[in-house]
């Protein structure tokens, strides 16, 4: 990838830098990408990709599976589809298609959800994707990975065309996205990435909670706790060599229900062994969410990092 300006990629948002730079530059140079928007190219950020290979550019309506449907035929002829909709669209309500077409079928297409977690405030529950990791990592040979910042979603994008099968990419937010990396780094699927080193608390965080995790961990250590942050961009397959069972207390973090998730896929791992540190999900409870902006979603949901410190605080 070339080298980029983290400030500047924060500055497009995670939609924006895939949208606009990583796709841009991988049409380049790979003839056969097509990319299959449900009528949301503006919002994605899709203009320009649509704008410069219009012949590689299908728009199917707010008709998201009959978008996987023929992205499905179209992998079938050769082509590498990428299939955008907003996150609460391709998952709950292609759920079906997808299994059968993408996952049954091995079809070697890549999904990318906009929007997810409470991305989309003001419009409420039936566009919040809090549900999207448990159902994509439910089907057979899916790869789900949720980027923690632009920069990462970039590179998981570029990943992810190389990626021999399916890809469900979770997106968050919109522009100013928060900066995890400020310098390049190597990114490889299934491969988590330490942050930081610690030997009481372990944070294994995914997508938005990790710029989080980075700010709780920082609190945590100001009252003499020794802290790890891991970034677990990709939920499966998960990195479970990354896990520390030494550690007092493992806390999973992600902006998705606690049940599914990443928090549920590191305890089906831990439950493999005789004794294992407590494990402490965080994420979204088992309720739908009143309305409000960003920042109200986050700490009535308790997914502040003042919340988390909190949360842990009665833990330990």
């Amino acid at each position: 990838m070339m080298k980029y300006n983290p400030k500047l990629l924060s500055a497009f948002g995670q939609g924006g830098c895939v949208f606009g730079i990583s796709l841009m530059d991988i049409a380049s140079r790979k003839e056969n990408v097509m990319v299959l928007s449900t009528d949301v190219s503006t919002p994605a950020g899709l203009d320009k990709f649509k704008a410069t290979y219009p012949e590689r550019f299908l728009n199917l309506g707010i008709a998201e599976q009959n978008m996987i449907g023929t992205a499905s035929g179209l992998t079938d002829e050769g082509f590498k589809t990428i299939s955008v909709a907003q996150a609460c669209f391709i998952s709950m309500r292609c759920f079906e298609p997808v299994r059968q077409y993408v996952g049954y079928m091995k079809s070697n297409q890549i999904l990318i959800g906009f929007g997810s977690g409470f991305s989309l405030t003001f419009m409420g529950n039936t566009h919040y994707a809090l549900e999207d990791i448990a159902l994509m990592k439910e089907i057979a040979g899916m790869t789900v990975i949720a980027p923690s910042d632009a920069m990462q979603a970039m590179k998981a994008l570029e990943a992810a065309v190389e990626h021999d099968g399916p890809v469900y990419i979770r997106l968050f937010g919109g522009t100013g996205t928060p900066i995890v990396y400020t310098d390049d780094f190597d990114y490889h699927i299934g491969k988590a990435i330490r942050l930081k080193e610690g030997k009481d608390i372990q944070l294994i965080a995914t997508g938005s909670m990790v710029d989080i995790a980075l700010k709780a961990a920082t609190d945590l250590e100001s009252i003499g706790l020794s802290v790890s942050v891991i970034d677990m961009h990709t939920i499966k397959p998960l990195d479970t060599s990354i896990i520390d069972m030494n550690s007092k207390l493992l806390v999973s973090l992600e902006e998705h229900k606690v049940i599914g998730g990443l928090g549920s896929s590191i305890a089906d791992y831990l439950c493999s062994y005789k004794s294992h540190p407590k494990l402490l999900k965080i994420g979204v409870g088992d309720c739908f969410s009143s309305v409000g902006d960003y920042s109200y979603l986050m700490e009535t949901n308790g997914l502040s990092s003042e919340k988390i410190v909190e949360k842990i605080k009665s833990e330990i």
